[in-house]
């Protein structure tokens, strides 16, 4: 096989649609969008992946950003690893980490419909800690949670309802007192991944040859525009350096 594409349940529908408008037919394996709340958990279900692969193809597609240090310390197995230099999943729906930032003034929580199904986001905890302890306490927990936010920005990919999706976040954001508001999204990130070149394309893409490490210094550094580290040796039997010239 040649390549397997990596990619969280949360950008299901925002996947699909890129494969399918570049004709890309990649075997996925899916992570459970869950774990983006664990670093720990989704460190340790990407290594399993990357061993599961190890021998099964060429190339490893992974779509996944920096998330919260979920990728540092991975070993990669015998295939080429291909991972946007990205902060996370967010950044690849809006397009670059610069547009990230831009739609993150003012304060802003973002929300898709996949995070929404997938993930326990704010909605499903606001609920369940109603059903938990009661309304009052729900309030006071989520307003203490969200104090530092202004809105809650609903990303368009393009793969939703977003009057459907408005209206299920809009009476938590008015007891809140956040507005709801819908941000442009840009698959071009996702685009890229999906139909390279990547090797040359240094600043949205970390590749790495078969049997490297990735390392959590070098990954802030690169995360910040810093850069790229040269070989360094890895510990075991892994001879690959942390990240190529």
């Amino acid at each position: 096989m040649d390549t397997i594409l990596v990619a969280c349940e949360t950008i299901e529908d925002e996947i699909r649609k890129v494969m399918e408008e570049f004709s890309k037919d990649y075997p996925i394996i899916w992570l459970e969008g869950g774990l983006h709340n664990s670093p720990d958990r989704l460190r340790a279900r990407i290594q399993e992946v990357f061993d599961q692969a190890d021998g099964h193809c060429r190339r490893l597609l992974v779509s996944l950003g920096f998330c919260g240090g979920g990728v540092s310390g991975l070993t990669t197995g015998d295939y080429e690893t291909v991972l946007p230099l990205a902060d996370d999943c967010l950044s690849l729906l809006l397009g670059s980490m610069e547009a990230r930032r831009r739609a993150s003034r003012p304060a802003t929580y973002f929300l898709t419909a996949g995070w929404m199904r997938h993930e326990n986001n704010v909605v499903t905890s606001y609920r369940q800690t109603v059903e938990r302890f009661g309304e009052k306490k729900a309030d006071r927990v989520n307003r203490l949670m969200l104090k530092n936010y202004s809105r809650f920005g609903l990303v368009a990919t393009g793969c939703y309802d977003l009057e459907s999706a408005a209206e299920k976040i809009a009476p938590l954001a008015q007891k809140m007192g956040l507005s709801v508001e819908t941000l442009p999204g840009d698959d071009c990130w996702l685009a890229r991944l999906m139909t390279g070149p990547h090797h040359g394309d240094p600043d949205g893409f970390l590749v790495l040859p078969p049997r490297s490490r990735l390392d959590f210094d070098n990954w802030c550094s690169l995360l910040m525009g810093g850069k790229r580290a040269g070989p360094q040796p890895v510990s075991g039997q892994l001879t690959g350096p942390c990240f190529p010239d």
